[in-house]
């Protein structure tokens, strides 16, 4: 068997092992998603999941392809130094971000899915592959953070729980007595089906300061996240309606001039 052809069936062999580790990765996949939704469980963090998935196979795939297919490379690729080689790239950036990529998904320090604060950028964990970190702004923006700037910059976590807390400040007229402010207000996030009650939170309303044009009140009541916008609106016409049953007009922004007449410094 001439040489040319040899080669041609190794690389074939070795273009089917790839092909079955790719398969093979997807396939695992899709069980442990139809696992999960047998459970009724969401499955967390899928792209992660599927990325790691990804590089055991194909690490698989090239360990067998080397040793078994190309066995006759192993001595060659010895005697030219690959060692060196190797320790020369691991200096490099690209696979301190791999490095680090691992860290993060090993240590669990950001998950798919969470919402936080990363150096300059907030927003929301899309993935967490092998060079960069994939964030999705608020606003849509998507950014792609190296791994390595990921791991050594402090990581804020807005709201690691299903709940969160929110401040919310209103102003009411200087005629309102402040007991009866308090009273009302703390009746609105009483009866507000949105927010959230457990023996570890608690929602209050206090004294917020003496403003230009009102008395500032401050509300703190928690909250689902899913109800982030629902909750604040649902509070806001609790408050206009109640304020509006009672007579009690909400204040705006009000300048008052006083004009003093000087008399006798003027000629006739």
């Amino acid at each position: 068997m001439s040489g040319w052809l040899i080669i041609v069936i190794k690389l074939t062999v070795s273009l089917v092992i790839f092909l079955t580790a790719y398969y093979s990765s997807k396939f695992v996949f899709k069980i442990i998603q139809k696992v999960y939704s047998r459970k009724n469980a969401e499955l967390k963090a899928p792209n992660t999941i599927r990325l790691v998935l990804n590089v055991v196979f194909f690490l698989l795939a090239a360990m067998i392809i080397l040793s078994v297919v190309f066995e006759d490379l192993v001595p060659i690729i010895t005697g030219i130094g690959i060692s060196g080689i190797i320790v020369g790239i691991a200096l490099q950036k690209p696979l301190e971000n791999v490095f680090s990529g691992i860290f993060l998904l090993v240590g669990r320090a950001i998950v798919e899915g969470d919402v936080v604060k990363i150096g300059d950028f907030s927003g929301t964990i899309e993935e967490v592959n092998l060079n960069h970190t994939v964030l999705r702004t608020f606003d849509g923006k998507k950014v792609l953070i190296p791994n390595m700037k990921v791991w050594s910059s402090q990581i804020v976590h807005f709201w690691p729980g299903k709940v969160r807390r929110m401040e919310m400040i209103v102003g009411l007229p200087y005629e309102v007595d402040v007991a009866v402010a308090l009273e009302i207000l703390k009746k609105v996030i009483d009866e507000e089906e949105l927010v959230f009650r457990g023996n570890s939170v608690s929602n209050f309303v206090v004294f917020n300061g003496f403003n230009s044009s009102s008395i500032d009140f401050k509300l703190y009541f928690w909250f689902e996240r899913r109800n982030y916008f629902d909750v604040q609106n649902a509070i806001a016409s609790r408050i206009y309606k109640e304020l509006k049953s009672r007579g009690i007009s909400i204040p705006f922004p009000q300048l008052d001039i006083h004009v003093k007449e000087l008399s006798g410094t003027g000629s006739d």
